[in-house]
């Protein structure tokens, strides 16, 4: 993707934080910290098993699982160069493997296996839920962890980004919000149970992001 189409690489200012936050020097985000402890039921007493975090950004979710003991085979995935730019530095910095940091996106993991996935802030920046969930189903993933905008009906919102930098702002992208009900039926068809569990940080509240209303929630699914 050209970067100067792509809203992700066009914030110098998130480009900074995707930074910091691989470093592990920017405050938790409430979403990694609640992620982490739905994941641990999953994690604990297990030899460490593979792990895939869609949408990595700089990686910030391997330190709340580490801060929290939970020990995994950790891999991020995010399809924008200059984030993956990012998080590889900060993880070279801090002794860990970069290439743990993959480039690309879910549709790209084919050959690839994990047991477990977090999916965080992601599935509402896709044109459809569906395939990404469909692929991670086609890597074995046993179990995993969504944060979206969900509610009772589902909106395919195309619109400006606004927040972009100088000469960018006309830039479009997804904020879509998801029927929980009908993202729920869709993980059954494939083989999982899946429990709605409230967002933390919001409470059942609506949150700005970008000045876009987002209505947080979270799904763990689990597959026999």
């Amino acid at each position: 993707m050209n970067p100067s189409l792509n809203i992700w690489e066009a914030s110098e200012g998130l480009l900074s934080l995707v930074y910091d936050r691989g470093l592990n020097k920017a405050p938790e985000m409430d979403c990694a910290a609640q992620g982490a402890e739905l994941l641990a039921p999953f994690i604990a007493g297990k030899t460490r098993p593979k792990l895939i975090d869609v949408g990595c950004g700089g990686g910030h979710f391997y330190h709340s699982l580490a801060k929290r003991g939970l020990l995994v085979d950790y891999y991020g995935l995010d399809s924008s160069p200059k984030i993956v730019a990012q998080a590889r530095r900060a993880f070279q910095e801090l002794g860990l493997d970069p290439g743990r940091i993959i480039l690309g996106a879910v549709e790209d993991l084919a050959g690839l296996s994990f047991d477990l996935a977090a999916i965080v802030n992601v599935l509402s920046f896709r044109p459809d839920f569906r395939e990404p969930l469909d692929r991670l189903v086609d890597c074995g993933v046993r179990a995993m962890v969504i944060r979206d905008n969900f509610g009772p009906r589902t909106e395919i919102r195309w619109e400006k980004d606004g927040f972009l930098d100088e000469g960018f702002n006309h830039l479009h992208g997804y904020w879509n919000r998801w029927a929980v009900a009908e993202v729920q039926e869709f993980l059954t068809s494939r083989g999982f149970t899946s429990q709605a569990v409230e967002d933390r940080r919001t409470r059942g509240q609506v949150e700005a992001v970008v000045g876009k209303p987002y209505h947080w929630s979270w799904l763990v699914a689990l597959r026999p």
